[in-house]
């Protein structure tokens, strides 16, 4: 099976340093809850610790709203027209 978080340290994490990756991850791995009904998803795992980044189900909207900042400031309009279509799903 392969792995639908990535790992990443926590200076990328805390320098966003990672963050078309997170946002990939977040919009794909929502996608995944949705289809799954799922009551959260994981998008990443901190190197070296035992902790993953989950997002419980009532904060998908804002982390997709989140998302369609992001790829409209990187003018990847695509992307975007997908991820309303995931917030309309909601």
């Amino acid at each position: 099976m392969t792995r639908k978080i990535p790992i990443i340290s926590l200076e990328d994490f805390e320098t966003k340093a990672k963050k078309p990756l997170m946002m990939k991850t977040l919009v794909s791995n929502i996608a995944s809850g949705i289809k799954e009904d799922l009551e959260s998803v994981n998008i990443a795992e901190i190197k070296h610790t035992d902790i993953i980044l989950s997002v419980p189900k009532n904060e998908w909207k804002g982390g997709l709203e989140k998302a369609i900042e992001y790829y409209i400031k990187t003018e990847e309009y695509e992307v975007c027209s997908k991820i309303q279509n995931l917030i309309n799903k909601l």
